[in-house]
């Protein structure tokens, strides 16, 4: 389940993002920054974000 303060990836731009708000019809998203956000329909949010882990992207770097 999609909680706030999750992370995901989207993966065609591989920009992160932070779960802002969650709702039944609607997950609202938002970069670290806070110059992006988006608004994601919770049906379809497998195909385009995957759920990000900061301790994978330290392990690839070594």
């Amino acid at each position: 389940m999609v909680k706030t303060g999750d992370m995901f990836k989207e993966i065609e731009s591989g920009k992160k993002f932070i779960v802002k708000s969650v709702d039944p019809r609607i997950i609202i998203l938002g970069t670290k920054d806070g110059s992006h956000s988006m608004f994601v329909n919770p049906k379809n949010i497998e195909s385009l974000f995957v759920p990000f882990v900061e301790e994978e992207v330290k392990g690839e770097s070594k």
